[in-house]
């Protein structure tokens, strides 16, 4: 017997390689800096919409990217999302405590001024509404008088 290739036999067989191996499943610390990130955009946007939601979920972001970020280090693993989760989960939790104060300072003006508006009958009421309550809350937040009236459509 001979090693040379006979009628209708090929030479040497070559493999098809074997397909890579599918993708791990992402770590917890991949996860977790992901859910950060969408946590921490959608409490900022809440923030301006309905603030209490805005704010559990700004400190939850903050809470998910930190916890996130040390289990990456631990593993070695990346944590994509969970640093600018912190970032923006903080900027929302700022805005929400500057938002909270500010209400809290003017609130009584604030509401007084909202109860003599719906109050008023006429023109005239609504601007002795705005002209006796709007120089209150400049006082009160030491900004310069006439501020407000430039925004008097946000009230």
């Amino acid at each position: 017997m001979s090693d040379a290739p006979g009628p209708g036999e090929s030479g040497p067989q070559t493999q098809v390689p074997a397909p890579p191996p599918p993708p791990l499943p992402p770590t917890a610390a991949e996860r977790g800096g992901n859910r950060s990130l969408v946590m921490a955009m959608t409490g900022l946007i809440l923030t301006f919409l309905f603030l209490p939601v805005g704010v559990v979920l700004c400190v939850g972001a903050v809470v998910t990217g930190v916890r996130s970020r040390r289990r990456a280090q631990r593993v070695l693993a990346p944590a994509p999302g969970a640093v600018p989760g912190v970032v923006i989960g903080s900027i929302g939790l700022l805005l929400s405590v500057i938002s909270i104060v500010l209400a809290g300072v003017v609130w009584t003006d604030l509401s007084r001024y909202t109860e003599c508006r719906q109050s008023a009958i006429t023109i005239d009421d609504r601007q002795s509404c705005q002209d006796t309550y709007f120089p209150r809350m400049e006082r009160r937040l030491h900004i310069p008088e006439g501020s407000l009236e430039r925004h008097r459509s946000w009230f």
